[in-house]
This record gives C-alpha cells, sequence and structure tokens, in this order.
C-alpha cells in the first residue's frame, strides 16, 4: 500500500513539473509581450514628441502666404511663391471641389535655399527644399504634384495605386490607355475597345468576385504572352527555369502553374494605372464639386460603387463616357511624304526585278 502510494507521489510530481514549467513560461512570455507594448508605446510618444518640435521648428519665423483655401508657410526669399500658389490653386479647386477647403489644414512647408552657396543646408524633414531661383512654372509643378490633401483610404490608393493628384498629362494618358487597350493581351481588354461595359469593367479591376487569372487572361496564348512578357526573368530561376520553358513552348498548365506561384496582389490587370486615372477623372468631371467627397466617403463599399456616387450617375453611365473619350484619342495616322513612298515602290521594284532574275525562276 505504502509502495502504491509513493509510486502515485512520484507520478504526481513528475506529471506537475511540466505544467509548472509551461506556466512559469506562459507568465514569462506574457511580461515580455507586456514589456513590448510599453516600449511601443514610450517609443511612439517620443516619435510624436519628435514631429511636433520639428514642425514647430519648420513653422516658426516664417511668412504664410494664402490663395483661396491654399496656404503655403515659407522662409523670405526671391521664390516666386504668391505667382505659383495664384495658378496651384485654380486646379486643386478643380480636381477636389468643395473638399479643397481641407487644404487650409495642411499647409505647405517650403524651405528656400541660395543655390549659389556652398554653405551646407541644415537637414529638415518637414516641407519642401527648393532653391530661390526656381522658375514659376517650375514651383507650380512641384506645388500640383505634392498636393497635401488627406490621403485617402487604403482601398481606394490599392486600387488607384497612389492618391488622386491633378492631372499634368491628360491627353497622353488617354492616347496611353487607347494603345493598352487595343494591344493588351486579354480578353476583357479587346472586348471593351469593342464596346462590351461590363468587360470594361473586368479590364480595369471592378468586378466583383471570380478568379481574376480566369476574368482577366482566360485563354493559353494570353497567359503565354503574359509570362513572357512579363514576368520571363522573374522566373527564370531554380525550380521555375523548367516550367517557364514549357510555358514557352506552348503548355498551359505550366504557365497557369507558373501564375498561380506568384505573390499576392502581383498579378498585373489588363489595362493599368493609367486607365483607373482617366476613369476616376471621367467620374469626378460628371459628378460636379462634391464628387471627390462622394468618391472617399465610404471606404468599405465596392469601388464600382463609389465611382459610379461619384459621378452621380450609374456606372455604366461612367464607363461609356470613359469609353468614348479614350476611343477618341486614337493616336493620329503618321503621314509618309511623297518622296518616302516613291522610295519605297523603287525598292520593292528592284527587289522584284532580282527575284525575276533568279534562277529559281527560270524555266528550262
Amino acid at each position: 500500500m505504502c509502495k502504491r502510494a509513493g509510486l502515485v507521489l512520484l507520478l504526481g510530481a513528475a506529471l506537475a513539473r511540466p505544467l509548472m514549467s509551461q506556466a512559469t513560461d506562459v507568465q514569462r512570455l506574457r511580461a515580455l509581450v507586456d514589456s513590448l507594448s510599453r516600449e511601443w508605446v514610450r517609443a511612439g510618444a517620443i516619435a510624436d514628441l519628435a514631429d511636433s518640435l520639428e514642425r514647430q521648428r519648420a513653422f516658426s519665423g516664417r511668412d504664410t502666404i494664402a490663395v483661396g483655401a491654399l496656404r503655403i508657410v515659407t522662409d523670405p526669399s526671391p521664390l516666386p511663391v504668391r505667382a505659383a500658389a495664384e495658378r496651384v490653386w485654380p486646379v486643386l479647386d478643380s480636381l477636389y471641389g468643395d473638399a479643397a477647403a481641407l487644404l487650409a489644414q495642411h499647409p505647405y512647408v517650403i524651405r528656400a535655399f541660395d543655390p549659389d552657396t556652398n554653405v551646407p543646408r541644415s537637414i529638415v524633414y518637414v516641407g519642401l527644399t527648393v532653391p530661390w531661383d526656381m522658375s514659376v512654372a517650375a514651383l507650380t509643378r512641384l506645388l500640383v504634384a505634392n498636393a497635401p490633401m488627406p490621403p485617402p483610404d487604403q482601398t481606394f490608393v490599392s486600387w488607384f495605386g497612389g492618391p488622386l493628384r491633378p492631372p499634368t498629362r491628360a491627353a497622353q494618358d488617354r492616347t496611353d490607355v487607347y494603345l493598352d487597350l487595343v494591344t493588351a493581351p486579354s480578353t476583357p481588354a479587346r472586348a471593351c475597345y469593342l464596346g462590351g461595359l461590363r468587360d470594361c469593367r473586368v479590364a480595369l479591376g471592378l468586378q466583383s468576385g471570380g478568379d481574376l487569372l480566369d476574368l482577366w487572361y482566360p485563354t493559353a496564348a494570353e497567359r503565354r504572352a503574359l509570362v513572357n512578357r512579363a514576368f520571363a526573368d522573374y522566373f527564370n530561376h531554380g525550380a521555375n527555369v523548367l516550367p517557364l520553358h514549357a510555358c514557352a513552348a506552348g503548355a498551359d498548365t505550366a504557365c497557369e502553374a507558373l501564375l498561380r506561384r506568384l505573390p499576392a496582389g502581383s498579378l498585373p490587370g489588363p489595362l493599368g494605372a493609367q486607365a483607373r486615372t482617366t476613369l476616376v477623372r471621367v467620374a469626378m468631371a460628371m459628378g460636379g464639386r462634391d464628387a471627390y467627397r462622394r468618391l472617399v466617403a465610404d471606404p468599405r463599399a465596392p469601388m464600382a460603387d463609389r465611382i459610379a456616387s461619384a459621378a452621380n450617375a450609374t456606372l455604366d453611365d461612367v464607363m461609356a463616357r470613359w469609353r468614348q473619350a479614350i476611343l477618341l484619342s486614337r493616336p493620329p495616322s503618321v503621314a509618309l511624304p511623297w518622296w518616302a513612298v516613291s522610295l519605297a515602290l523603287g525598292w520593292a521594284a528592284a527587289f522584284g526585278v532580282c527575284a525575276l532574275r533568279s534562277s529559281r525562276w527560270r524555266l528550262g
């Protein structure tokens, strides 16, 4: 009886030791997590303080120039800040509409420096540092490209490719999208060019659900072209080399397998960022001054619904207007001068004579 009891006690002690060890490990991990959390909060507070001090240093001893809701904080210099601001404000106001009033809460900070001096410039972390001999046109382009509007939500940025900026080459963008429509190795892109509005939605990544590879590149030829054009160097290593060669030889299963190995979000859409940019511009032009606010109002809504809301119209109406604008931007045909046509005909005739004089074409 005593032996049996002793055995039970020994077994209990043996089982209790791992449990106590596990409890100690859990407590140690909890203490480590708490310590890291405290350090994270402390580091965030220090970063906020440093940012606050830097912004105070950036704003101290400087003038504020106001044009509309635009605010520019700058130091006294020959830099033509006001002249540039008077050009920038109408551009931003026409793009963001009533939402441009938010710019009053987010001023530019500009530090001008003498480009002819060898004195080392102090390191700055807030604002733009520019030479004070910059022209009005160059400064205008710089301010337009760096408009301090609050950034939109991550869903919009992921689909659009970044924040919405005023156009600097709108006509060229539309022409580039036209070329994408007629050359993209994608069935939806070609169908969009021919008038399929649903296919336009798919090509622009506005569909809801479905497998993207099957939707965007449904045929074997399209997948093979995508692999060879966009990912040949990416896959030409290690275990992917043999499937890459098989794909180039026409094996659709190899092409599909390679494309499905891409990291999430890496599959390129049939139409790129320029197409999405031109579409949003059309929607905002249709929607008037409140279009931008409606576009960013509900980050949880599907992008198709947000674009329709911005335009204050149906998505098909937006797509039809956008497609018409793209088709009207077809690049002009290249007209050859008369002498070039004559020269081409002359060479064609010369080659034809040489071919007829060849022994291959003689009879007997």
